[in-house]
């Protein structure tokens, strides 16, 4: 949900169904993240909201934390799956922002069969936060985080959760 930018003031003065709604996907599709952030108002700036949702995450059983990584779309194996046309205007929530229009039939290949992989071995979708350009640079990554364990990816796949988070509370808040 697009909303204008808040500042911290206007933040701490929201009633609490209207913040549970606007910071509601802050950690993708979970609302109970946007209600334990909600205690620790007021905030006195935009880096106590980004380390109260830290927080959050990193007080999660791991259980809990695979079920949130479980909640993020597979935005990388859906990328090699689009048209080029259509990527031209689709960089899927700021989440990667892949030269997609040059994207070749066997990267896409390569890619979907990275995530199939990925996505097999630890239960969810490969999560990273990044601005990488080169497909190749994009591979090598899911490669080298297919060798570890779940508990490791786990752990691994939050850290870039928690850079989408801080970027998605920069959206909201100025």
């Amino acid at each position: 949900m697009w909303t204008p930018y808040l500042t911290i003031q206007e933040v701490n003065n929201l009633e609490s169904d209207r913040f549970i709604k606007i910071f509601g996907n802050v950690v993708e599709h979970c609302l109970t993240a946007a209600i334990g952030i909600l205690k620790n108002r007021p905030f006195n700036n935009i880096d106590d909201v980004v380390r109260a949702i830290y927080s959050y995450l990193d007080g999660l059983e791991t259980q809990k934390k695979e079920q949130i990584l479980q909640l993020y779309p597979d935005s990388v194996s859906q990328l090699a799956g689009f048209s080029n046309s259509f990527l031209e205007f689709n960089t899927h929530q700021k989440i990667i922002d892949c030269k997609s229009t040059s994207l070749r039939f066997e990267d896409k290949k390569r890619l979907k069969q990275l995530c199939k992989d990925y996505k097999e071995k630890h239960g969810f979708p490969f999560i990273i936060c990044s601005k990488e350009d080169n497909i190749d640079h994009l591979c090598l990554e899911i490669e080298a985080r297919l060798n570890n364990n779940k508990n490791e990816e786990i752990e691994t796949g939050l850290r870039e959760v928690k850079k989408i988070c801080k970027l998605r509370i920069y959206e909201i808040i100025k």
